[in-house]
């Protein structure tokens, strides 16, 4: 049964390391070679699981499956603080998540409509036609995916009011940008007859609301113990943690920069737009006020987590047909983008569980500080 719960991985030698994702992910002789293509780069540095082109996290066990996680970052501790996280996890079960929904939102923005209940009224009332015009690519709505809705906004801004319509497209595993932007740009002339308005913006969302992954966890308390603090010492750490991150902005932006820490990782590792990601996650925390993208809460001999995100993710289109995105979604071993953005996910609240349990008790200084003298040495010494 394949795991990826090895212990002391990071000690293996390389090659050994190499050994075990080749077998892990199946990795043929054109996998290897583009590792070794990396591994001969000047500034290859054999610290923190790197294999090549990326690092490598273990441990994670999400939805009952074993990952090996590529991310592609420079700092090593965040993904020995990943690595970390998931081993706490797993003790209690792994990662468990879900796609609340799984769709992009486009916005077309109308000028100067006299008339804003009436074009209303039009738009919902040719709405079969604005999709049918929209879903003019057969082949992404004979995969299941398309236009599946639409709604009609009335934003005043300082220019005046602004009809906004948003298309509302199942992009599938793709991202999504170039095909809704294609679609509003073929519904607009449609869209300007209805309403007599003025086109402006065709653009996609980042703040991806319809696109939302939760992905929940626990771990019992007593495996929380570090040196000398007991597991209890460290939850009521955890806990008062995110206490401050939920009332004062100063702690909630670094909370969630040490979440985006991990999930941007993974996120360039596949060739994703992490900017949108990162851009999406943040819009989502501050629209009741900014607020944690996590959770941290005790229920009887647990710590329970979770994190809600939207997840522009994906697995194919643009970057992610890159050779090395190819190779580290190889070795994730991932069949969609569903199933890559929930990982993603947990791989942020990992993070965010191993620097809560050190910021809490020793200080997160001294597992960092020592990695990142161990990278500086060895970049010295090139």
């Amino acid at each position: 049964m394949k795991t990826s719960a090895i212990p002391g991985f990071s000690k293996l030698s390389l090659e050994e390391k190499i050994k075990i994702i080749k077998d892990f992910a199946n990795l043929n002789s054109d996998d290897l070679n583009l590792i070794k293509k990396y591994q001969e780069l000047p500034d290859f540095l054999e610290l923190e699981n790197n294999i090549g082109p990326f690092k490598i996290a273990t441990n994670f066990l999400v939805n009952d499956k074993d990952y090996f996680v590529p991310m592609e970052i420079e700092e090593p501790s965040v993904v020995a603080a990943a690595s970390r996280g998931a081993k706490l996890v797993r003790s209690g079960g792994g990662f468990n998540g879900k796609y609340l929904d799984s769709k992009m939102i486009g916005q077309l923005q109308i000028l100067d409509v006299e008339d804003f209940e009436e074009s209303r009224k039009n738009i919902v009332k040719k709405k079969s036609e604005i999709l049918e015009i929209a879903n003019a690519n057969k082949k992404i709505v004979e995969l299941g995916g398309g236009a599946k809705d639409l709604e009609v906004r009335e934003i005043n801004t300082e220019k005046g009011k602004n009809l906004i319509l948003h298309l509302i497209v199942d992009t599938l595993d793709a991202m999504g940008a170039n095909i809704v932007n294609t679609m509003l740009e073929e519904i607009t002339p449609f869209v300007v007859e209805l309403t007599k308005g003025k086109p402006c913006l065709r653009i996609i969302s980042n703040f991806a609301d319809k696109r939302i992954v939760s992905v929940e966890c626990k771990v019992p308390i007593q495996k929380l113990g570090i040196k000398n603090y007991t597991g209890e010492e460290v939850a009521s750490g955890i806990l008062n943690a995110c206490a401050l991150a939920k009332a004062d902005i100063y702690r909630t932006a670094t909370h969630n920069k040490g979440v985006m820490n991990g999930i941007d990782s993974v996120a360039l590792a596949t060739g994703n737009d992490w900017r949108a990601i990162e851009a999406g996650v943040h819009s989502y925390a501050a629209r009741n006020g900014y607020l944690p993208v996590t959770d941290w809460w005790k229920e009887g001999e647990y710590l329970r987590g979770k994190i809600e995100i939207p997840m522009a993710i994906a697995t194919i289109g643009g970057a992610t047909n890159s050779k090395k995105a190819r190779l580290a979604l190889k070795i994730l071993r991932v069949k969609s983008a569903k199933e890559l953005g929930i990982l993603t996910a947990s791989v942020g609240l990992a993070n965010n569980l191993a620097a809560l349990s050190v910021l809490g008790t020793e200080g997160i200084q001294k597992g960092h500080m020592k990695l990142h003298k161990e990278f500086i040495k060895l970049s010295q010494n090139q």
